[in-house]
């Protein structure tokens, strides 16, 4: 599951925002249009269930890229169309199907994230720095952009996210001279690593690399699979032609995630 962070800098150093309803640092990247004013963030995970059709998801998989590209997730709820060399995204909405491009989904995630950081800030902000995949490429650059000016932004940044893991890393961990430094980013939707240096107390990027067509959500599918199978196995049930999938897709996740934390072997 992709998700998006926030983050401001202060006096005292780098600040997250606060994006989710309680006090999670992180927004889950889901985006509805099951009611006029579209939602994001975790609310659209809980009714998948039941409004799955509403929801659109993995749009990094998806902005900037030709027909092509495009890898078809099952799980998607959503269609994938070709216009000329355009792709958009047919989605239900509260008002019937609808043609949304990319850059609109995007631009709900973004411009959501910049009301709540300026609401955090107390103030308007026009300045955006954004994380982009590693092996993004300039025609998915200038799409996210697109979406950056549709939700208000106007002076946008790029900077690749396994730099920015190497220097959240250089700024949290005590690191020896002249050590080299290699960065392994897993995201949702893709897997980018980073080498570097640290000469004299600055950190000299080397090299950066990723896979675009890998991250945690395949893992997601992997467990799911297994999963599936089981439930076929023992007691003759099939969820991936129903809506149940999503349930157990989202179990499949909180496996990942403790998994992920536990310092033991089984």
């Amino acid at each position: 599951m992709t998700e998006c962070c926030a983050a401001v800098i202060r006096k005292n150093g780098p600040d997250f925002v606060v994006l989710g309803l309680t006090t999670n640092r992180t927004m889950p990247s889901y985006v509805a249009f099951d009611e006029k004013q579209p939602k994001c963030g975790q609310i659209v995970i809980d009714r998948m269930k039941h409004k799955c059709e509403y929801s659109v998801f993995d749009i990094k998989r998806i902005i900037g890229k030709n027909y092509e590209q495009i890898s078809i997730d099952p799980f998607w709820p959503f269609k994938i169309i070709k216009q000329k060399e355009n792709v958009f995204i047919e989605v239900e909405t509260f008002n019937g199907k609808a043609i949304k491009s990319p850059e609109d989904v995007s631009a709900v995630l973004l411009s959501r994230m910049k009301v709540l950081t300026e609401e955090y800030q107390n103030t308007k902000l026009t300045d955006v720095v954004i994380t982009i995949p590693a092996k993004f490429s300039n025609r998915q650059k200038q799409s996210l952009k697109s979406a950056a000016v549709l939700a208000g932004w106007t002076k946008i940044h790029f900077l690749p996210e396994p730099v920015a893991a190497a220097f959240a890393y250089f700024v949290e961990t005590n690191i020896p001279n002249f050590s080299n430094i290699l960065i392994c980013d897993c995201g949702g939707g893709t897997v980018d690593i980073c080498v570097s240096k640290l000469v004299d107390d600055q950190l000299q990027i080397l090299n950066i690399d990723g896979d675009a067509y890998l991250g945690g959500r395949d893992f997601d599918n992997i467990l799911f699979t297994h999963f599936n199978a089981v439930l076929k196995h023992k007691f003759g049930i099939d969820v991936s032609k129903n809506r149940k999938k999503y349930v157990l897709k989202q179990k499949c996740q909180d496996i990942k995630h403790k998994l992920s934390t536990e310092e033991e072997d089984w």
